[in-house]
Parts: C-alpha cells; structure tokens; sequence
C-alpha cells in the first residue's frame, strides 16, 4: 500500500513517516501541496494522509485537486487539522475527503483509520477486477456473435459491423440518449439481425418486395428469434429487447408487435434508424445524393424526424468526405469495363497480379473473378473515380 503524506512541519512529517513505515506502508512524503501533486501525477498514490492548514496549498485545495485528475484508481484521503467542528466536516466531506482525524495526532486512532482506508482501497480494487471480468466476458460474447453472423454469411456481418458503428454515432449526437446506455446500442446495433441465422441464405438476400407470404413471415420472425437467443445471456437481456423492436416503426406498421412511436424505445429507434440508412447504402446501393429524398419519405411514417435529421446530417458528411476521395474500394462482382485501378492488385502470398492504372475490359474483368474464385485475391479493388 502505497502512503503520501504532506505536512508543511518537518518534524511532523519525519514522525509520521516512521510511524507509517513501521507499521508496513510504503511511504512517500511531500512538504507541501504542490510537491504533493507532483508524485500523485508520477506515482501510484493508494492513501494521502495530507495536514489542512498549509501555506499555498492547503489540504482541502489538495484533495480538490486530486479528485479532479482524471485516475485510473482511487486515493483515499485523510485530512489532519485541529478545525473539527461541524461546519468544518461538512465543508472537507463535500470537498471529497473521505476521513478527519484532529490534531494532537494519536497515532493508535491515525493507524486504526489508515487500515480502515486500506481496506476500502483493497475493496475498490476487487471491485474494479470484477468490473473488467464482466466487461471482458460482455464483448467476447459479442465478438462471438458476430462471428456467427460472419460466418453464415459474409454481406450480413459487414452490414451488422456498421449498423453498430452508425447506431452509437447517431446515439451520441441525440439529445435524449445518455452516455451509460452507448455501449448497450452499440452491441444492439452489432447484432439487430442474429435472429436472420438459420433462416434460408436466398432468403436473407431478398429485399421484402420480392418475397412470398410465407417468406414474409419467416423473414418477420427474425426480431423474436434474435431475442429469444440473446436472453440466454444475461448479459445480453437489455440488448435483446432492443433487437425485438428494432423493426417497429412510429406509425404502428412494423413488426413483431405493431408497436406505435410512444411504445418503442429510444434506443431500438436509432437502430432501426441505422439499419434503414446501411440498407439504403449497401443493398440499394443508392447515391448519396439520393438517400435525402427516400429519408424525407420515412418521416414521421418508418422513423421520428429527429432520427431523420440526424441520418441527413450523416448523409451529408458522407458526401463531403467522399467528395475528398480519389478512389472508391469495389467488389469484383461490381467492375464495369473502362474502369481504371488505383491501386496494385496483389495476390495473397504478396506477388504483383495487376498493375496501378490499368484499364479493365471484360476480359480483364472475368480474370479478377477466376482469380477470386480461386481464393488467390481479394473480394475487392480500388479504382478512380
């Protein structure tokens, strides 16, 4: 356990120093609040034993001061002054002191409350390895999830990958979602469509106009599917209600409860509002310039017109960011003739297949799919735009 103690007395200070040495500690000292401040910000600091009255700096303004940086632990404080009346323990409690002991010291009452610091600090420290345990095993079964979602099929893990990347961008530009509930979004957004595993693969990549009744209703049974895996973790049950809802729209029509605006969280609203714009993106493949108007279309009907302001403001920082580039990535499935590359096409083990600046045909165009196809390229190229 590792002790600051600061007193501007020399002889107090040599005193306490022996006496916290003796008793096990491992002691650092400072004569006053800026030295004090010093180590805290160099060294790992457990417990401050600290004098009120200093020049400068006094203990008070010290523990203020520490209690602003931004630690990864917690200092349990200790203030020694001969100020005890009420006035003065409310004033250093709502300061952030956490113990007073009053001057003369009685070095039995200072050990008996160092132990008890310590034993707060011990606890803190279980606590905080608890949290990590907990925090560690959450996004593992996350990662794992979304490998399933890889691994059935490679179009829907990319789609769930931004959906949870847009829905946490779009949960901290919205006023009414607060900071404690992001990472329960984001892994909302990452597996809103884990109920989609099993169903048939030519199903999944139709859009909902070209399915058939019976489609459609195994296609709508997706939400409750994801839901029911999802609370088999408990860790998961926040997110798997936000996956069952998170194809309700504010006018009552969605599925799988016909929910209206005022029965569907927040939270499955942004990913919903997510998925639609990825969709509009990747599946439809629509310009950008021409997501603003199919937006405008869904307001107040598949979305409020805050998540539509929202995406519109997304939307158009797309456009800037993409009116800076001088390439776009492709699927080789997606090459047109007259194309140009703008970057070298390499093999996996690293050997030159096609150079920069190459102007494909179709000839050009069927040797990428065969050499895809073989597994001896990527899926994609980068070509000018």
């Amino acid at each position: 356990m590792n002790i600051l103690v600061v007193d501007d007395d020399a002889s107090t200070l040599s005193l306490l120093e022996k006496s916290m040495t003796r008793w096990g500690y491992s002691v650092r000292k400072a004569n006053n609040g800026r030295q004090a401040i010093d180590i805290v910000h160099s060294e790992h600091i457990d417990l401050l034993v600290s004098d009120w009255l200093m020049p400068e700096i006094n203990g008070l303004d010290l523990c203020g001061k520490v209690r602003s940086l931004n630690l990864s632990h917690y200092i349990y404080i200790i203030l020694i002054s001969a100020q005890d009346t009420r006035m003065d323990v409310v004033r250093g409690l709502e300061g952030g002191v956490d113990d007073f002991i009053t001057k003369p010291v009685n070095l039995d009452e200072l050990r008996a409350r160092m132990e008890i610091g310590a034993r707060i600090i011990k606890l803190e420290r279980e606590l905080n390895q608890k949290y990590r345990t907990i925090k560690n095993n959450y996004y593992q079964t996350i990662h794992m999830f979304t490998q399933f979602l890889e691994i059935y099929d490679k179009d829907l893990g990319g789609h769930s990958r931004r959906v949870g990347k847009l829905a946490l961008k779009l949960a901290k530009r919205h006023a009414g979602i607060q900071p404690e509930d992001y990472p329960i979004i984001e892994a909302s957004g990452m597996l809103h469509d884990i109920g989609l595993i099993g169903l048939p693969r030519a199903l999944v990549k139709k859009s909902l106009t070209e399915m058939t009744g019976d489609e459609k209703k195994l296609y709508r049974s997706h939400p409750e599917r994801g839901e029911t895996v999802l609370n088999q973790v408990d860790l998961l049950r926040p997110v798997a209600k936000i996956v069952r809802m998170h194809h309700e729209q504010v006018n009552g029509r969605g599925f799988p409860d016909g929910a209206t605006s005022d029965q569907i969280p927040l939270e499955a609203s942004v990913v919903n509002a997510a998925s639609i714009y990825d969709n509009l993106r990747h599946f439809r493949k629509l310009a950008l310039a021409h997501i603003p108007e199919k937006l405008q279309q869904m307001r107040g009907y598949q979305l409020d017109a805050t998540l539509v302001d929202l995406l519109l403001e997304v939307n158009m920082e797309e456009m800037q960011e993409d009116a800076k580039q001088t390439e776009i990535e492709k699927e080789i499935d997606e090459l047109k003739a007259g194309m140009k590359l703008s970057r070298d096409v390499c093999m996996r083990t690293g050997a030159f297949f096609m150079a920069t600046d190459t102007r494909i045909d179709s000839a050009a165009i069927a040797k990428l799919k065969q050499y895809y196809e073989l597994g001896n390229i990527a899926s994609t190229v980068f070509i000018h735009k």
